[in-house]
């Protein structure tokens, strides 16, 4: 028998005060297709997160490719091989464009393939250039459901595919054609761990999954058609920093969020402060000069607001890549604004101050976007307010000022 590409050991994972998954065992191997068809709240979404990596467990690991991708003890790890992933949400921000999703998808499993058949097969392609935001619910189930099955086609090395309702909302003919392609998937020897309640998947699966208990299916139909030969070419790039600039670009975010409080700070300054007394100590002036640039930072990175939509973080975070960020905007606008605040006060520009209110910005966003990120498995993580820890800050922003004015740099 071969290796098994998904492996569940004994997991057991709570929601809350409930007990979901108790002591869960299962094996996935290539070529296998395995639905999960148990009644509403019998944990079927809570095994496709738990197999992505998204969910603490009280006990036992999930092992990717016989490689551990999170176990018990908090231990995660990055999956050698890429996989694809589908939500019970979209797991689509909606700035973003249809086009740019499936890319992001594609660019996170290592490579790319002609998109266009894909759209047209779907009845997508006229939306292509669409912002996703635009798009009818059955339209969104579409484009999430391509990006968990997508990934499946690039390269020959098979894969993981966890798909969660990918059929939710869709009509007879596209259902129809999801399962011939999760045949064309299953043929290419990519593993496939499907949750739905549609009966159109019981003649493409091989394995059905009733509670703890794996069977092989009677109703099993094996496809006539052949292995797709679908051209991939190799692409490394970082989807995410090009899709963290991309939505920065289209929302204005950081200037709607870090700018307004940076901007805010300055103003409150030059209305507030004698510029004649700013050369009295050089200690006071570093720290005036570099204000609205840390209280731009201490507003965090918005990108993790916008990424809770549709439940996009826990999309980005199970690939385990990397999450968009505004470090980059963030960077120019805390210089910005400590350029605008030395030409505020009418004192001669420091351009090594303006790269350290740059960097200031940055820093402060990431430490504030790390507390944010710190309770996002939570249920309900904006009900646990980390921002109540932000004053800790203002410690090393004064050992920095300190530190600029022993090193003489301004």
């Amino acid at each position: 028998m071969s290796e098994a590409l998904l492996s569940l050991n004994g997991v057991s994972v709570r929601r809350g005060s409930s007990l979901v998954l108790n002591d869960v065992s299962l094996e996935v191997t290539s070529g296998q297709l395995v639905l999960l068809r148990d009644k509403n709240g019998a944990g079927k979404s809570t095994i496709i997160e738990t197999a992505a990596g998204l969910l603490p467990l009280e006990k036992g690991e999930v092992l990717h490719n016989g490689d551990v991708l999170i176990d018990a003890s908090g231990r995660s790890k990055r999956p050698k091989s890429a996989f694809g992933l589908t939500l019970q949400s979209d797991g689509c921000v909606g700035s973003l464009r249809v086009e740019e999703h499936l890319l992001n998808a594609l660019d996170l499993a290592g490579g790319r393939i002609d998109i266009e058949p894909w759209l047209e097969r779907y009845n997508l392609a006229h939306r292509k250039h669409d912002l996703i935001a635009h798009l009818s619910g059955g339209q969104r189930r579409k484009l999430a459901m391509l990006a968990g099955m997508l990934p499946g086609f690039v390269g020959h090395a098979p894969r993981i595919l966890l798909l969660d309702e990918p059929a939710a909302g869709l009509d007879s003919a596209s259902r129809i054609l999801l399962v011939e392609d999760l045949h064309k998937l299953r043929c290419r020897g990519n593993t496939v761990l499907l949750a739905s309640h549609q009966p159109d998947f019981t003649t493409c699966a091989t394995h059905l999954l009733t509670g703890n208990a794996m069977e092989t299916n009677e109703d099993f139909e094996e496809s006539k058609e052949g292995k797709d030969d679908i051209k991939s070419t190799s692409h490394k790039t970082n989807p995410a920093f090009r899709t963290g600039f991309l939505l920065n670009q289209r929302t204005l975010s950081s200037v709607a969020s870090n700018g307004i409080a940076g901007f805010l700070t300055l103003g409150i300054l030059l209305a507030l402060v004698d510029s004649s007394a700013v050369d009295s100590s050089l200690m006071q002036a570093s720290g005036l000069f570099l204000s609205a640039a840390f209280a731009a930072g201490l507003v965090g990175d918005n990108m993790i607001s916008m990424l809770y939509e549709h439940r996009t973080l826990d999309w980005w975070k199970a690939h385990r890549q990397g999450i968009p960020n505004s470090y980059i905007h963030g960077l120019f606008l805390g210089s910005g604004l400590t350029a605008m605040t030395q030409f505020g006060f009418d004192v001669a520009i420091s351009w090594p101050l303006i790269a350290i209110g740059g960097l200031l910005t940055v820093a402060t966003m990431m430490m504030v976007r790390w507390m944010d990120l710190a309770t996002s498995r939570l249920a309900r993580p904006r009900a646990a307010f980390t921002r109540i820890l932000t004053p800790i800050l203002i410690l090393p922003f004064a050992l920095l000022v300190q530190w600029i004015t022993d090193s003489g740099l301004f």
